[in-house]
């Protein structure tokens, strides 16, 4: 990847003159496939925003999928919304001017990357350049993900497995709590053959735990990593549990659109980095960057999001040691087509 100077001067001298933009928000509702269960709750539907701009022959698209997790709701999505609208967003004609007006905004990082990656969509779509070319990185078309299994019995996994058709994946994400986990890894090991990565989503209070928890997994070295097991709040007992565990620790909520530095080196040895907590591509292609420099892993991640967003995220992946962007498979229906799946492998289509 180039540097994140180099990127932001090349699309700053990038002006689209005589385009008159109209933005608008919609929200829309997403069934899911199966009922969504982590350590912080359960749902069986999703509310996501799409941001859409664009003249009288074209439109542009980005996707907000706002988290509960990080103070974000669907009236602070309305309300960021409209303070972006007095900003006379139609008067935006580059990025130069797009940057400048969303860096005076105090408004959520998911709702920022929605507004991003549509002006990014609509510009694309104009200039006939895919999203790669504009942001000046290497582009990646095809690419595997893992596949995350909500927490559920351990006597249910077999069934889910088999199901969804899950061995067709290299690998398979569990979310976990501190109740029962150890049987429910052991019994997905024996209905799979592929690499297992655990999710807490700060279930764990108490690192010695977390330790003792590991130490009873059987066929560890089949376990790529453990995600996120202390609160974001935790910091010494994480830089405690960086010194204790014989396994990766892969950092989600602790890092949202921070800076990466030598906290998070001393505390975990990878970042799941996701377009909707960082707020747009250049922000997450530095904490990529700022990453790697410090000799941390990268996982570039997602929420629950349509193909929409979750081909955006794959405009970063190139490169990343980890990739989780199986949010678009969570759902019954997507309302686009930007990808497709085959034998675990995400299938990229169109300019982004």
């Amino acid at each position: 990847m180039s540097s994140i100077n180099n990127q932001r001067s090349m699309l700053m001298d990038d002006d689209f003159n005589g385009f008159s933009l109209v933005w608008k928000i919609n929200k829309v509702k997403l069934d899911l496939k199966f009922p969504w269960k982590i350590s912080r709750g359960e749902c069986s539907e999703k509310t996501n925003f799409i941001i859409e701009l664009g003249d009288e022959r074209i439109k542009g698209k980005g996707e907000v999928a706002f988290n509960k997790r990080y103070d974000e709701s669907e009236d602070k999505i309305q309300t960021g919304f409209e303070k972006f609208l007095q900003n006379k967003p139609n008067e935006i004609d580059s990025v130069k001017k797009l940057y400048h007006c969303l860096d005076n905004l105090e408004i959520p990082t998911s709702l920022r990357f929605g507004i991003e990656s549509a002006f990014y969509d609509y510009i694309s779509r104009v200039s006939g350049k895919n999203v790669f070319e504009l942001l000046g990185i290497n582009s990646i078309r095809s690419i595997p993900t893992s596949f995350s299994i909500p927490i559920m019995d351990a006597g249910q996994i077999a069934s889910f497995i088999k199901k969804y058709r899950l061995n067709r994946f290299k690998f398979l994400k569990l979310k976990i709590d501190e109740e029962g986990s150890e049987e429910k890894i052991k019994e997905l090991m024996k209905h799979f053959d592929g690499q297992v990565r655990l999710d807490a989503n700060e279930s764990f209070y108490n690192p010695d735990e977390v330790v003792r928890f590991v130490e009873r997994i059987d066929e560890i070295k089949r376990v790529q990593f453990i995600e996120q097991p202390l609160p974001s709040n935790l910091h010494d007992e994480a830089l405690y549990l960086k010194s204790s565990l014989n396994l990766e620790i892969i950092a989600d909520e602790s890092i949202k659109d921070q800076e990466i530095t030598d906290y998070y080196k001393k505390r975990f040895d990878g970042i799941n980095i996701k377009l909707m907590k960082s707020g747009g591509y250049l922000k997450a292609i530095k904490q990529i960057n700022d990453s790697k420099k410090l000799g941390l892993k990268v996982m570039v991640g997602c929420m629950i999001e349509t193909s929409l967003s979750i081909s955006a995220a794959m405009v970063i992946a190139k490169g990343a040691d980890y990739i989780d962007l199986d949010g678009c498979l969570l759902i019954k229906d997507d309302p686009f087509s930007f990808l497709g799946e085959e034998n675990g492998r995400l299938i990229k289509a169109g300019l982004q």
